[in-house]
């Protein structure tokens, strides 16, 4: 059977919120729920897509209508007892929308006798029973990847976009057909599709960590896309990212890095931004700061001195240039001998 889609007409109580929910997802495994099990999950997901902030569309629905500009996209839930020959629908794209309107339901609704508070806009109160969505058919495969495909297109390089560790999640459950195709369904380089990818993995061995798995949290996502984004020595060689488990194998830098992104006691964090994290990669290539940072040094307390490699390369640069003159003005002669007089006055290293 290959993927269909058309048009139906269905009231918002046959609507069913998606319990996975990308948007929702905060780190925790999809599960394969039962059409019985979406239908009982109803008021948690709604609350849970109330606390990602929808008022915002609630006051637009209020003031502009229920608009199907982007219609709502669903598919049907077949294992369930049909009540009142009413058939009842999964929301594949459309949550927020879906959850909104269904919160205004609950709040200007009154009874059966009384129907709608007055203020609910008569347009809204015909729009309910009646909203026009799409209907996707095929075999569960069909439609899991037609349904990637579309919040790919939505919601990683579309207008609507999700955070980093959602579309990262989306990646990870298509990564099965390489990062070129799925690149060019999401509308990104391979190796972005990679680098997000890999990130989501990073967290994931955090997460099964014993002693990390409480503080991997989704938002250190910005950080760990950082880190297996940072130059070749820090991620393969002093971390070892292993290509083929995908994930680190030097246990005790992995958990230096760990300490380094989460807060101490006071709250603080030694990285708390990705600039940090590609100042601290680029640290690791030094071996005298590298030793450092081993035995726990904090990076803001490093020992070394930052400028004088850039100090040694623009000298280098000045007696190359010197090498090359023929001859020299007055004024010239002047400031090379200023030159020298600072040069003789500079402290010797064993004495700084």
């Amino acid at each position: 059977m290959t993927i269909k889609t058309k048009e139906i007409t269905v009231g918002l109580a046959q609507l069913m919120l998606d319990p996975n929910n990308y948007r929702l997802n905060k780190g925790e495994e999809a599960e394969e729920y039962s059409d019985d099990r979406v239908i009982e999950l109803q008021k948690e997901v709604q609350q849970k897509l109330i606390s990602e902030n929808i008022s915002d569309l609630e006051t637009s629905i209020l003031k502009n209508g229920f608009l199907e500009v982007d219609k709502i996209v669903v598919k049907e839930l077949t294992n369930i007892s049909i009540e009142n020959d009413l058939k009842k629908y999964v929301v594949i794209e459309g949550n927020r929308r879906t959850a909104a309107f269904k919160s205004l339901i609950n709040e200007y609704y009154l009874s059966e006798e009384e129907r709608f508070d007055e203020e609910f806009p008569e347009s809204l109160q015909d729009k309910y029973q009646n909203i026009n969505v799409i209907l996707v058919e095929g075999s569960d495969a069909e439609i899991k990847d037609y349904s990637q495909r579309l919040m790919g297109i939505r919601h990683v390089s579309g207008p609507r976009q999700w955070g980093g560790y959602q579309s990262a999640k989306l990646i990870n459950d298509m990564s099965q057909q390489g990062y070129k195709k799925i690149g060019t369904l999401l509308g990104m380089r391979p190796n972005e599709a990679q680098r997000r990818h890999e990130a989501f993995l990073a967290i994931q061995q955090m997460k099964n960590n014993p002693m990390y798995k409480d503080s991997a949290n989704p938002k250190l996502f910005t950080l760990f896309a950082e880190i297996v984004g940072a130059n070749k020595f820090f991620k393969d060689d002093w971390l070892g990212w292993n290509k083929e488990k995908k994930q680190f194998d030097k246990q005790n830098n992995l958990y230096r890095i760990y300490d380094a992104i989460l807060p101490k006691g006071d709250g603080k964090q030694e990285i708390n931004n990705p600039s940090k994290l590609r100042f601290f990669a680029k640290c690791v290539n030094t071996e005298q700061i590298r030793i450092q940072l081993e035995n726990g040094v904090l990076l803001d307390d490093i020992d070394y001195d930052f400028d004088s490699e850039k100090r040694l390369e623009k000298i280098k640069a000045f007696i190359s240039f010197t090498k090359k003159l023929s001859k020299v003005s007055a004024e010239e002669h002047k400031l090379f001998l200023e030159l020298q007089t600072n040069i003789d006055a500079l402290p010797s290293p064993e004495e700084d």
